[in-house]
């Protein structure tokens, strides 16, 4: 009997072997025939993220649920999970059993309409027009980054409905069968069957069988159905002029007024190489562009020449707002002001109050203007009382539901005249004023580039956020200096250069590094430079470099500098309120330059407050020209080290009780250290400094300019010896 009994269970077994065999057979199979049919689990958190949890805590939630494909218990698992099991309805199976995507998603579209209270979560069309080197995949709605899963199911050239979260693709839903419209391409060439198009910064060459009508170099729309381009419509209505300003819903063309742009208006230039640029692309008020419109909406910019930069467009500020509650112009000669298609001539003396024109926002601007090249339009007070110098050029006031504001646009030659003065002293040397002119015109040029007062129809401001503009008298003397250098800019790897400048150095001008610049290669041109006349002193060491900052006789260029030498008395524990706000308000700015650590020297998440009573200044890094980079102020539970040499200016300048210049003369209203090149001693009453320099000490010294010409330095000699490995041109093209 127990014979018979183990012969029955070795059939059992070999039975149930066959089985098991057979049923891995039969799903292999099935698995390879039906590849994609299943939901996994890595696709989930991308799906998921518009919950409780982020996409990254979804991936470590779920690892204890599911890997692999998703099973009908799994899922019930992750429905409890979302507190959702009792209010979704799906055809149950056995546990075991793949959960197919057509019935995940009629299950995540019952999630959505009962967790998606954002809407955040959308269902979408999508064109997979082209893979990146990178990974990245080009789609109708510019480049984009698929969520795990999702890469491995897409083929160029194909149609999606997809899921959307946030605007990104987290999971493909069906193929799409309607058709979808490819918005706002460039289409550089297309013709006899093919296109050149250049989109999100990619160049796709695309097969257009149909297509037989040629287009070159303009905007169009695109139509895709069944993987396969159906139509290009060529956008006929352009229209050309000069950008004045820009938001992200509106642009002020000159001669338009403004007008709708579309979301992420794109920007391409056809000269030279071929681009895609953002709006940051468009100088303000020196390109004159090509804008495809469709009834009163920008879709596209084309460039189709370089921007002039023969104009400047400054904002004038009232203090550190640009907003004015009231606005009076005047002049002394008659002038004209134009609104909203009309025009009057003033006479002189008149007073022009903005209001009575412009009664509400955004309704266009007014213009103010003087016949004569020299006139000069003045901002006055109520009762005609003149509020300042005269500007040249055309005053433009906008208004706003802030206030209204001012910008003076004239030619770039203009503005110069009237920051060279404001910058340098109109007694320096020539040579140096030919300099500075120079540096201004250079420094402009980065300036015009950067939009950073787009929205107010400006390039810059009149303050030393850029460069100080008509605060002092044009003077006959820096005005012939622009005018002998018309033009001319210093330009670094073909580049104009940021020609930094300040007052006086300590002997030698600092390299970039100071600035934590090291790395980038765009400022290869700031290098330390010596300005002394004499013997080159060693100032490897801090011995060596005490005994330099000491010499008040150290012979200089820019010696003759009040502060080329200067002396400060500090209390650090008698103002600790002021350094810990200077501390906590530079690491606002940025965690790098301000790092806390403990007693041991670790770094630690402290409050000042914790940090106690503020006990030693010690110097902890300094660079070639004698500039320090690093500064650690010792507390009785920690430290703080300061890095970059404003930071160091600021916050140790808080602690200043005297301050001396080389002559022993008191210097008064100095809110930071003149310079960082200095030593710290500690004495009975605190800490003494031995300074030299005044300003960042980063590019030309203006004093070190002018000692230079009076040593008998063309500006052209003094622009190559403060900035390295540089050319100086003509940006107008002459010679």
């Amino acid at each position: 009997m127990r014979r018979k009994r183990g012969y029955l269970i070795r059939i059992i077994v070999a039975a149930s072997v066959i089985l098991a065999s057979f049923a891995v057979v039969l799903i292999l199979g099935r698995s390879q025939k039906e590849a994609g049919q299943y939901l996994q689990a890595e696709e989930l958190p991308a799906l998921l993220q518009f919950t409780y949890y982020t996409q990254e805590q979804w991936e470590t939630q779920l690892e204890e649920i599911c890997q692999g494909r998703i099973s009908y218990r799994e899922l019930e698992l992750l429905l409890e999970k979302l507190g959702v099991e009792e209010h979704v309805a799906y055809r149950k199976r056995m546990g075991f059993f793949s959960v197919e995507r057509e019935a995940f998603w009629e299950v995540y579209d019952q999630v959505v309409d009962l967790l998606d209270v954002e809407g955040r979560v959308s269902l979408e069309q999508r064109i997979f027009i082209h893979r990146e080197e990178d990974g990245a995949w080009i789609t109708q709605k510019g480049r984009e980054t698929l969520a795990p899963g999702v890469e491995e199911q897409v083929q160029s050239l194909a149609m999606w409905q997809v899921y959307e979260i946030d605007g990104a693709v987290a999971a493909l839903r069906a193929p799409a069968a309607e058709e979808i419209s490819w918005e706002n391409v460039f289409v550089h060439e297309a013709g006899k069957g093919s296109a050149d198009i250049l989109f999100a910064n990619s160049r796709i060459a695309l097969e257009i069988p149909e297509l037989t009508e040629d287009v070159a170099d303009t905007i169009c729309d695109v139509v895709w159905k069944d993987g396969a381009i159906t139509a290009i419509y060529k956008k006929p209505d352009t229209i050309q002029g000069n950008v004045l300003s820009y938001n992200d819903r509106e642009i002020e063309i000159e001669g338009y007024g403004i007008l709708e742009h579309v979301e992420n208006l794109p920007v391409y230039k056809s000269y030279g190489t071929l681009e895609e640029l953002d709006l940051n692309g468009v100088t303000i008020g020196n390109l004159t562009a090509e804008f495809v419109v469709a009834g009163r909406e920008v879709c596209g910019i084309v460039l189709r020449e370089p921007a002039s930069v023969e104009q400047i467009r400054v904002l004038l500020l009232n203090g550190e707002s640009p907003y004015r509650e009231e606005v009076y112009v005047t002049a002394r000669e008659a002038f004209t002001v134009t609104w909203q298609g009309q025009q009057q001539t003033l006479e002189a003396g008149a007073l022009v109050r903005a209001a009575d024109y412009l009664t509400e926002p955004g309704g266009g601007y007014l213009e103010l203007a003087t016949p004569e090249e020299e006139g000069c339009l003045y901002l006055a007070d109520s009762s005609g009382q003149l509020l300042s110098l005269g500007y040249h050029g055309t005053m433009e006031i906008r208004r706003y539901d802030q206030g209204c504001c001012v910008v003076n646009a004239l030619s770039l030659e203009d503005y110069l005249t009237a920051v060279v003065p404001s910058e340098m002293p109109a007694s320096y040397e020539r040579e140096a004023l030919r300099t500075q002119a120079v540096c201004a015109r250079s420094y402009a040029c980065i300036q015009l580039g950067q939009n950073e007062y787009a929205g107010f129809a400006a390039n810059v401001d009149d303050t030393t956020n850029y460069q100080v503009y008509n605060k002092q008298e044009r003077d006959e003397r820096t005005t012939l200096a622009v005018q002998d250098t018309v033009g001319e800019v210093v330009l670094y790897q073909g580049e104009p250069a940021e020609t930094y400048y300040y007052s006086t150095s300590c002997g030698f001008s600092q390299s970039r590094d100071v600035w934590e610049l090291a790395e980038n290669q765009d400022y290869g041109y700031l290098a330390s430079v010596s300005l002394l006349t004499g013997e080159q002193p060693e100032l490897t060491g801090e011995e060596a470099f005490a005994s330099f900052i000491q010499d008040t006789s150290a012979a200089a260029y820019d010696s003759d500098g009040a502060l080329y030498r200067w002396r400060a008395q500090l209390d650090l524990p008698g103002h600790q309120e002021a350094v810990n706000g200077a501390i906590a308000a530079r690491r606002e700015i940025s965690e790098s330059q301000v790092q806390i650590f403990d007693r041991e020297g670790k770094p630690a998440q402290m409050s000042l407050a914790d940090l106690g009573k503020i006990e030693t200044l010690t110097v902890e890094e300094r660079s070639s020209g004698g500039c320090l980079k690093k500064v650690r102020l010792g507390y009785e539970k920690g430290s703080v080290l300061l890095s970059t040499e404003y930071t160091i200016r600021r916050v140790v300048g808080e602690a200043v009780t005297s301050l001396t210049d080389r002559q022993g003369q008191p210097v008064e209203n100095f809110p930071i250290l003149p310079s960082a090149a200095f030593i710290v001693l500690p004495v009975e009453q605190g800490h003494v400094l031995y300074g030299g320099g005044y300003g960042h000490g980063i590019g030309m010294s203006q004093n070190g300019a002018n000692g230079m010409a009076k040593a008998g330095f063309t500006y052209r000699d003094i622009l190559q010896t403060f900035y390295q490995n540089i050319t100086i041109e003509n940006i107008y093209g002459r010679n």
